[in-house]
């Protein structure tokens, strides 16, 4: 039994008493059977469109899915999606369905599915409605295509790459046929838009699984992702890598793209956001830093800031896979922010008010203070007003020129 909310209840129960059938279906139903709390409560009915929408005039409704038999119901500030039950034909462009037909047979509206575990409809007093036994498969942790899965991906592209997602991040085992037919069909992810590209594939990385997924399918990611080369044993490194990273994003795409000459422009042409494309350069372009010492961790830290400091000592043991000095750079890197060791001019005993009064104008003053905090970090001077201002002031003194470059 799937322990449902007095709104998804409420959404059923309005239905029903309007004389349609409703149940809740697809992804909901699939976490709920694995004991996950799902994030979004989506429900099908025999309803038209219309019909749906007449149902709940009284709470307040989208109508941006309409068209597709989509009617969105705002409940508790939560958004609810309602699907009429629904069979389609065509897929000229590789994605869209041609033509959408409403129809009243929920185990028509499951065949059209990509996968047998998202092929399940729920009911309260009804149970589970399973024609294509995708219970069984996710009690086996098997992602299986409905029916037959050169048909699907040739209809939606895009499915190869959910089926890559779900493998990563609910570790299944990819059924064989299935298997066999996502590499078969990888040249039609070029049909597919960049924003869905890169939306599946960033999922994909955060899965527990991404290594394992892509170290078996690597020929699926080399057709999204051209600038990285077919060389199988490149991939296959990548692979370990990957397996090694710590599953946040930033540190997962630069392992994927480290030593890929076209990086840069592979993130720009998937159109991941322009910090995010930034870290992951900065990230790739740093040097390794051997021996890291707490000099080597505060000037990290002056660099990069102290959550990119830690992405960077995370990459480094992702490409190197050297435990122990893993170890011994994380430890470093932690003892000196808990000790607040000075590595940020916020953090100086000083600032340029101070140096004015000693003279110092325009650029010179944070020429001085960068000059200032490089010693400090150097352990040349200790981190105290006096000692600061006495370093500035022999500076300016014995005619010195701090660039303020």
């Amino acid at each position: 039994m799937i322990e449902i909310s007095q709104e998804v209840q409420y959404l059923l129960n309005r239905l029903e008493q309007n004389g349609y059938e409703a149940y809740l279906v697809g992804g909901c139903v699939r976490d709920a059977l694995l004991g996950r709390v799902p994030q979004d409560w989506d429900l099908c009915t025999s309803a038209s469109p219309a019909q749906t929408a007449a149902c709940f005039l009284d709470q307040r409704i989208s109508l941006a899915g309409f068209r597709h038999g989509t009617v969105g119901v705002l409940l508790g500030g939560h958004p609810y999606e309602i699907t009429t039950y629904r069979a389609e034909k065509g897929y000229t462009d590789g994605r869209h369905p041609d033509k959408v037909n409403f129809v009243s047979d929920l185990k028509q509206d499951l065949a059209r599915r990509d996968f047998t575990v998202n092929a399940m409809a729920y009911h309260p007093r009804r149970g589970l409605v399973d024609p294509w036994r995708g219970q069984a498969d996710l009690e086996q942790g098997l992602l299986r295509c409905v029916g037959d899965p050169f048909l699907r991906f040739s209809e939606d592209a895009l499915r190869i790459l959910r089926g890559m997602r779900f493998a990563s991040t609910y570790s299944f085992e990819i059924e064989e046929n299935t298997a066999r037919a996502a590499v078969h069909c990888r040249r039609r992810l070029e049909q597919i838009s960049a924003e869905r590209v890169q939306a599946e594939l960033s999922r994909f990385l955060t899965g527990s699984m991404a290594g394992q997924v892509l170290s078996r399918f690597w020929p699926v990611f080399a057709a999204v992702l051209p600038e990285c080369g077919e060389d199988p044993v490149v991939w296959e490194q990548t692979a370990a890598r990957l397996s090694r990273a710590k599953a946040d994003l930033t540190v997962r795409l630069a392992v994927l793209l480290s030593g890929v000459p076209q990086g840069v422009a592979a993130l720009e042409r998937l159109r991941f956001g322009k910090k995010l494309s930034e870290d992951v350069r900065t990230l790739v372009a740093k040097a390794k830093g051997h021996p890291f010492t707490d000099i080597t961790a505060k000037q990290l830290l002056r660099e990069m800031g102290e959550p990119m400091a830690r992405c960077w000592v995370d990459y480094r043991f992702a490409m190197d896979g050297e435990e122990n000095r893993y170890r011994e750079w994380r430890l470093t890197l932690e003892r000196t922010l808990r000790e607040g060791q000075c590595y940020s001019l916020r953090q100086l005993a000083i600032g340029g008010r101070e140096l004015m009064s000693l003279g110092y104008t325009g650029p010179q003053v944070g020429a001085c203070l960068e000059h200032l905090l490089d010693r400090v970090i150097r352990g040349k001077t200790e981190n105290t007003a006096p000692a600061l201002l006495e370093q500035a002031n022999r500076q300016k003194s014995g005619g010195s020129t701090i660039s303020s470059q």
